[in-house]
């Protein structure tokens, strides 16, 4: 259990070096996904290495959101300036996140001749 979490640090790890020692737009943990995936790909047994980690991080995914909740009650004050316009927001982005999946899945089920059934 210690050499995937390490796996999973130390990738995440190089992310950060590389977003910061590069000024790269991409954030630290995004670059250190990509370097996960590329070492997923270069050497197919570390996913099976790092999958009884990754099951145990997923069934405990809700203790992640702690310090976001924590975060808001926080700031209350700007959340009753802003919260309208946030939520409009939030709402919006959502709604126009699952109509362009939903686009996108019917063009790629034209496209593979699979349709749903009516």
């Amino acid at each position: 259990m210690i050499l995937p979490l390490l796996m999973l640090l130390g990738c995440q790890l190089a992310g950060e070096v590389l977003s910061r020692g590069f000024h790269l737009p991409l954030p630290g943990p995004v670059l250190g996904m990509m370097l996960m995936l590329a070492l997923f790909v270069a050497l197919p047994r570390s996913v099976d290495l790092m999958r009884p980690a990754s099951v145990i991080l997923l069934a405990n995914l809700s203790l992640m959101f702690i310090p976001a909740g924590t975060g808001i009650v926080s700031f209350l004050g700007e959340l009753r300036h802003d919260g309208l316009a946030l939520a409009v927001t939030l709402i919006g982005s959502t709604t126009a996140a699952l109509v362009a999946g939903a686009w996108a899945f019917l063009i790629v089920a034209r496209l593979t001749g699979n349709r749903a059934p009516e």
